[in-house]
């Protein structure tokens, strides 16, 4: 390892390695380090050839440039060297688009806030990426998809949500199963094809999902017992959760999807009262802890931290 390189420094590249593509924002909560220190070590981690960065506006090119944080090959093996799972992006930087990514990891990382602001909640999340050899089992994927108007077809492929969790009361010894659907309102509604692609198919999959209770094998890797769980939609815009709201509220039975929007989640945190049930905007918002446990828990961030 390079002289430059401090224990500090190998955790940072270790979290670019969980979560793929990070800005230096994001590195600076996970690490709960200031942005300043952050910006400053990733430059020492860059020039060690670590990792890489690229300058890009977030959604759709609006608001100022930050800067993205992918791992390079160097970093991964500096991380296998040491034990630890590399999610090195074999891509090319520049051809990148993360946005998508971008959105769930600010979603885990206000999920993290959950379980460092109230001790008695403790959170398991589950990357959908990593391959659980629980989706390989005879039962076949969590979520299928199934093309209807090809009869001849003989394999499903699988729906993969964009997150797994669960969030266990430790005083109360229940578990919660939450599925994550991080909408950047690129798919269509309801395409006149009903297509794969379309949010109806993708909410016809979970509620079969739910109807035949194929979430119960989620138990042996959250070791809990589960009855149910909750699929949250979490949008890119208000303008976009309302429509999915209009949309859920049609498919019926829908209880059990929750929605809200970014700015909700930034403003307030992902344990206030934002979310839908039902996509019912109409009535008032509640929070998926419920009543007792509902709180303000936004991510907060400095700039002027000293170097720990």
């Amino acid at each position: 390892m390079a002289s430059t390189i401090n224990e500090n420094d190998q955790k940072l590249v270790a979290l670019v390695s969980e979560y793929r593509v990070l800005t230096v924002k994001q590195l600076s909560a996970l690490s709960q380090r200031s942005f300043q220190v952050v910006r400053r070590r990733n430059r020492v981690l860059e020039m060690e050839g670590l990792v890489a960065t690229k300058m890009q506006r977030y959604g759709r090119s609006r608001g100022r440039p930050e800067e993205l944080v992918f791992l390079t090959e160097k970093g991964a093996a500096l991380l296998g060297d040491d034990g630890i799972p590399s999610g090195y992006f074999t891509g090319k930087v520049e051809d990148a688009s993360p946005d998508h990514d971008l959105l769930v990891n600010w979603f885990r990382i206000h999920l993290l806030q959950i379980e460092r602001s109230i001790p008695q909640l403790s959170v398991k999340y589950l990357d959908p990426y990593s391959r659980h050899p629980s989706w390989d089992t005879v039962d076949g994927p969590l979520l299928p998809e199934h093309d209807r108007a090809n009869k001849k077809q003989e394999k499903s492929t699988q729906s993969i949500p964009d997150g797994i969790f669960s969030i266990t009361s430790e005083t109360e010894k229940k578990t919660l199963l939450f599925f994550l659907e991080a909408d950047m309102g690129t798919e269509s509604l309801a395409g006149p094809n009903r297509g794969r692609k379309d949010i109806r198919q993708k909410i016809l999959r979970y509620q079969g999902l739910f109807r035949k209770e194929g979430y119960k094998r989620c138990e042996k890797i959250f070791d809990a017992k589960l009855n149910g769980f909750r699929l949250l939609f979490l949008a890119n815009s208000a303008a976009r959760m309302l429509s999915l709201c209009g949309l859920v509220r049609e498919m019926q039975p829908s209880g059990f999807i929750w929605l809200s929007d970014r700015e909700r989640m930034f403003s307030h945190g992902l344990s206030a009262d934002i979310w839908a049930r039902g996509g019912r905007n109409e009535d008032p918002p509640q929070s998926i802890l419920g009543p007792r446990l509902a709180c303000q828990l936004p991510v907060v961030y400095t700039d002027t931290k000293a170097e720990p």
